[in-house]
């Protein structure tokens, strides 16, 4: 549900307005509509996502392996690594056909990627090797990732480049957008070809950390809530408590500093800087989890969780339908606060979708559709 925020910019308006949220209008509502997103949700709750993709290839793992008592592992691998491989090739395909068809954006193909190089040949290293391996190797990639944007910026600075050309021409997006489903086909082929071809080697150190990031903190029984709940509220405050300063100063710092486009520099720092706002955030989700009087938030965000792949191309669904062309067409017609109106709507269809459909099945359709094309083999739905 949180990342849906970062989303929505690109689901709504060009890809500019990422960057620079004038290109949709100077208004005050605008402003603080972008600011919101850009330092409470950008990247936070992608990492969360990264975060738990790595916890799942450990709770994945377990099906498989197994230690005798001197710690020795024996893994059946005709199945488990088979079956990790045919599982991660799968969400590639759906990634892949999830950006062509109906969005850019799409982060599972990344995600799949990762899976099928690095992540499990380390689900077996030390759990705090894992973490601190990890945050060392998300660190590097974040550099990278940094000075790609600082020397795009310093291109920027000396002429050699104009802001325009940083991304796609705002007419020419919202001709695609606001037209045929063709028209936006051949609009979001090009702008996918080019992120996974400039983007995926950038971001992959990234997401490799992040992942055995979350390995680790699975393997110590922190993501799963096996620590009393003391733990988790002493950890979300000192994490928030670090991570909302840090944040806003560095946001405050960067829109002072760099005078052309602040933002795009800001896209390569938000999630880096907000990795404590990140872990606070999971500090905080688990700490209500383990309150009986928080239920009433709890059971709606566990029906959306458990299906959040199929919760995650809803919201492609919805989205792309209610603003493209080939839909209801308020592309590029709709800013703040009126925007807010929508992710409101469309969390709503996620909680009571998912609600609903887990009083008479075990898992989402997505999910199921995933898991009998892996066993290749019928598995039971029905609650």
């Amino acid at each position: 549900m949180g990342i849906l925020l970062p989303n929505i910019i690109t689901f709504a308006w060009p890809m500019g307005a990422m960057t620079d949220y004038t290109v949709m209008g100077d208004t005050c509502a605008n402003a603080l509509g972008h600011t919101i997103i850009s330092t409470a949700f950008l990247g936070k709750f992608m990492f969360l996502f990264a975060l738990l993709f790595g916890s799942g290839v450990i709770m994945y793992a377990r099906k498989f392996d197994s230690a005798d008592h001197e710690g020795n592992y024996h893994t059946k691998l005709s199945t488990g690594t088979g079956l990790w491989y045919m599982r991660c090739g799968l969400l590639l395909v759906f990634g892949t056909l999830h950006a062509y068809l109906l969005w850019f954006g799409d982060i599972l193909s990344f995600y799949a990627v990762a899976g099928l190089t690095l992540l499990w040949w380390i689900r077996r290293l030390h759990p705090k090797l894992q973490f601190f391996g990890g945050l060392g190797l998300y660190a590097l990639g974040s550099l990278l990732v940094f000075g790609f944007s600082a020397l795009t910026y310093w291109a920027l600075s000396a002429g050699h480049i104009t802001a325009e050309e940083l991304s796609s021409d705002p007419a020419y997006e919202i001709a695609a957008y606001t037209g045929t489903y063709f028209d936006a086909f051949r609009a979001r082929f090009i702008t996918t070809l080019f992120m996974e071809i400039l983007f995926l080697p950038l971001m992959l150190p990234m997401l490799w950390g992040i992942m055995a990031m979350g390995m680790g903190l699975t393997r110590m029984g922190i993501l799963t809530g096996e620590r009393p709940l003391a733990f988790y509220v002493k950890a979300a405050i000192i994490l928030l408590g670090i991570g909302i300063p840090l944040t806003g100063l560095a946001y405050v710092n960067i829109e002072h500093t760099f005078d052309l486009v602040p933002g795009f520099i800001w896209q390569s720092v938000a999630q880096p800087i907000g990795v404590p706002l990140g872990l606070g955030y999971a500090a905080l989700v688990i700490a209500l989890s383990k309150c009986a009087s928080a239920r009433l938030i709890c059971i709606p965000l566990a029906a959306v969780g458990r299906m959040a792949l199929t919760n995650y191309f809803l919201q492609t669904i919805l989205c792309t339908t209610f603003f493209y062309g080939y839909g209801f067409g308020h592309y590029a017609s709709i800013d703040f606060p009126r925007l807010w109106l929508v992710i409101a709507v469309v969390w709503s269809i996620n909680i009571l979708f998912s609600m609903l459909w887990l009083r008479f099945f075990t898992m989402g359709p997505f999910e199921w559709i995933w898991r009998v094309m892996t066993y290749r083999k019928l598995v039971a739905i029905r609650a």
